[in-house]
C-alpha cells in the first residue's frame, strides 16, 4: 500500500533558500509526504479508520494487527508502516477485500508470501501447514558484523558470574561504540 494521505495536522514547512513567500505566509501541505516525520502517524490513522469503517477489530495494543469476522470467514491482516500481510480462510472473502481496499489505496500484490520482515514463511498448503524461519536473516547479521567464524557456546557467560548494576553502567560509560554495536546486533 502506498500512502500519501491528506494531512489532518498543520504542517509547515521551512522553505529553500531564494524562495521568499509573501509577507504573513508560510507554505503548509496539503498532503502527507512520505519522508515527512509525522507520515506514518498520518498514514497509521488513515488505513485504520479505513479498516475500522471496513468491519476490522484491531487486536493488542499496538493496534497493527487486525481481525475480520463474517459469518465462518475470517481476514487476519498484520501492518508494518505500509506493507502488509495477510491470512484467511476464504479466498473469495480475501479478494473481495483487496478490491475494495485498492479502490481506496495504491496497492502491489505480491502473490503468496514467502519473506515478511525478514521472516522466511514456508507453506504447504496440501498439509495445511506453515512453517516460519529467521535462518537466512541471522546468517544476514553475522555476516554484517563480521562474526561469520563465530563458534557457538551454549553458555554465553561463565557459570555463576554475578553482575551488579554499577557493572553495566561502567561498562556501558567506558564503551559506546560497543554498546551501540551490540544493540544493532540484537535489533
Amino acid at each position: 500500500v502506498h500512502p500519501f494521505p491528506n494531512v489532518d495536522t498543520d504542517t509547515h514547512l521551512k522553505l529553500q533558500p531564494g524562495y521568499q513567500p509573501p509577507p504573513g505566509k508560510t507554505a503548509k501541505l496539503k498532503k502527507s509526504l512520505y519522508w515527512l516525520k509525522q507520515a506514518p502517524m498520518v498514514w497509521h490513522a488513515l488505513i485504520e479508520a479505513w479498516m475500522l469503517k471496513y468491519g476490522f477489530k484491531p487486536i493488542g495494543q499496538d493496534r497493527v494487527t487486525f481481525l475480520l469476522n463474517s459469518g465462518k470467514s475470517t481476514i487476519l491482516l498484520s501492518l508494518y508502516v505500509d506493507d502488509g500481510i495477510c491470512a484467511t480462510n476464504d479466498v473469495k472473502l480475501y479478494k473481495q477485500f483487496l478490491k475494495d481496499l485498492a479502490v481506496e489505496f495504491e496497492l502491489s500484490y505480491q502473490g503468496q508470501c514467502e519473506w515478511y520482515l525478514g521472516v522466511c514463511i514456508e507453506q504447504d498448503l496440501a498439509n495445511k501447514s506453515m512453517k516460519l524461519t529467521q535462518t537466512q536473516y541471522i546468517k544476514d547479521v553475522f555476516e554484517r558484523f563480521g562474526m561469520t567464524g563465530a563458534t557457538p557456546i551454549s553458555t554465553p557467560m561463565e557459570p555463576n558470574t554475578h553482575l551488579t548494576v554499577a557493572d553495566c553502567l561502567s561498562a556501558f560509560n567506558s564503551n559506546k561504540e560497543f554498546v551501540s554495536k551490540y544493540q544493532r546486533i540484537i535489533g
